[in-house]
Formats: C-alpha cells, sequence, structure tokens
C-alpha cells in the first residue's frame, strides 16, 4: 500500500518544513517516515510500516520537547524598534512645553516628544514611553 517512494518523500517535505518553521515537530515526522522507509525497504507489511512511522513519530516528538524548551529557554525577548528607545537618553532639539511638542534627536533618529514640564533645547532627558509616534520623556 505505501511504497518506499512516497516514505522517503513524505521524509524530505517534512525536513523541509521543518528548515522553514524550525519547530521539531515537522522533524519528528520526517524520522518517523525515515523509519516506516527503512521498514518498507526490508520488505514488511504495510501496518507495520504505519505502526512504526507512528510510534517513531510519538517517540521523537516526546523526546524533542525538552530539547526544543532547553534550547530556547533564556534568549531575550525580542524589542520591537520603538519599544528599544524606552530608558534611552535623548537631546531636546525643538522646546519641549506641556501643551505642545517638540524635538528630540536619539539614536541618530529625530522624534516628536511631549512632557509634562519645560524642557529646554540642548537639555538631556530619558524616554518614558511610546504614544503613536510620538515620545513621552522626562528629565
Amino acid at each position: 500500500m505505501f511504497s518506499l517512494e512516497f516514505w522517503i518523500m513524505l521524509a524530505v517535505a517534512f525536513i523541509l518544513g521543518e528548515i522553514i518553521t524550525m519547530s521539531f515537530f515537522s522533524l519528528s515526522i520526517s524520522v518517523g517516515a525515515g523509519f516506516a522507509a527503512l521498514i518498507n525497504y526490508l520488505n514488511y507489511d504495510y501496518t507495520i510500516q504505519l505502526f512504526t512511522f507512528v510510534v517513531v513519530t510519538i517517540i521523537c516528538v516526546l523526546l524533542s520537547k525538552p530539547i526544543a524548551k532547553k534550547l530556547t529557554s533564556g534568549s531575550p525577548l525580542k524589542k520591537s524598534n520603538s519599544d528599544r528607545l524606552i530608558g534611552e537618553e535623548a537631546i531636546v532639539i525643538k522646546k519641549i512645553v506641556p501643551d505642545e511638542m517638540g524635538t528630540v534627536k536619539i539614536l541618530g533618529d529625530v522624534w516628536k516628544a511631549i512632557a509634562d514640564e519645560e524642557i529646554d533645547v540642548g537639555e538631556k532627558v530619558f524616554v518614558k514611553e511610546i504614544s503613536g509616534v510620538k515620545l513621552i520623556v522626562e528629565k
């Protein structure tokens, strides 16, 4: 019922899927298909091939989960480009008054900024948060 080519094509397809997704799950299916291909090559019945595929895949999934967890634990959370500005120092290049937006330069970029207090040109400020496309800063 299942040919050797079927199992090999299934294994290759899931290896390609693993390359794209990097989830370890596709790799488990690929290993199961590889073992099923070996069982097919040894001329075992299709039910044994299917049984081998299912059992090996389940074992691989169970074994790969702790490995994947170990590899991904401790990896830093990635911040978006704007989130990395929070806590950074900026220089005021256009005066900021409480009811008006000013301008600051931070990490080589110019941003609109607001503050609860008046801040003169040339003063150093810190980014407290981001609201839309403007920075909320404080001295």
